[in-house]
């Protein structure tokens, strides 16, 4: 999860400085993973301790890999590739947002322990298409995790607008081989008679195609919405792990 010299010198070149980003995502992910979950007795009164920060930590353990994916593709400059992966951690993000909206109205008395649990039962489980697995449950559909993001940034900083789902519709625009999805490839010269120019396969890109700017957005909202639901979680929830005995609930865990 480093950034190429090269990588270093082109994201310089924009306005904002988003070389100190990766660094702090490297920081956030290893001080948030943990490696092993060892249960102990006594068995707590419910498992939703249990069951939430293992799901919470499958969403970590997924958006580290998009995240080093999408290191990746910039330091190949490959803009599709990094764009793909951008989306795919906007959707991981907006999971992590719909089960802590979820949560929060558990804690509220809004929603009973069977509820949450068939939520979260969903969010980890949930298949589309089942096969043999008959008795899975359906996925939450993806739209809606997205606009719990969206639930989140309107109840904490009063945003209104949808704007997370708009830039998750923008950057679906780019990921589908469609118009604008297409237009990675060539451009039209007008000046040329209209001729269709394929581009190189050394050809520079302008940085604004590597998405970094909503890459940025999300792996900021991902690193506060799972810091506040896991603290939420370690300190309504009994947590029946070996690895949570050892100082403080979410301090110093072994990794």
């Amino acid at each position: 999860m480093y950034l190429k010299k090269e990588t270093k010198e082109m994201l310089k070149s924009l306005e904002q400085d988003y070389v100190d980003l990766i660094p702090e995502l490297r920081q956030f992910f290893s001080k948030s993973y943990i490696k092993r979950l060892e249960p102990m007795a006594p068995r707590p009164k419910n498992l939703i301790g249990q069951n939430s920060i293992v799901f919470i930590q499958a969403n970590l353990f997924r958006s580290k890999m998009l995240v080093s994916g999408y290191i990746d593709g910039l330091n190949n400059k490959n803009p599709l590739t990094t764009t793909i992966l951008v989306r795919a951690l906007y959707e991981t993000t907006g999971a992590l947002a719909y089960y802590l909206k979820k949560y929060n109205q558990y804690l509220a008395g809004e929603l009973s322990e069977e509820g949450l649990n068939k939520y979260l039962y969903s969010l980890y489980l949930g298949i589309r298409d089942k096969g043999p697995l008959t008795e899975a449950p359906d996925p939450i559909g993806v739209m809606s995790l997205i606009d719990a993001v969206d639930h989140y940034l309107k109840a904490k900083y009063q945003i209104r607008d949808s704007n997370f789902r708009e830039n998750y519709e923008a950057l679906s625009e780019i990921c589908h081989p469609n118009s604008f999805g297409y237009m990675l490839s060539h451009k039209i010269d007008k000046s040329d008679n209209h001729t269709v120019k394929f581009r190189g396969e050394t050809e520079p890109y302008l940085i604004n195609t590597f998405s970094i700017w909503y890459f940025d957005i999300c792996s900021r909202l991902y690193q506060q919405i799972y810091s506040e639901l896991r603290l939420k979680v370690e300190k309504n929830e009994e947590l029946p792990f070996k690895e949570y005995r050892i100082g403080d609930l979410g301090v110093n865990l072994q990794t």
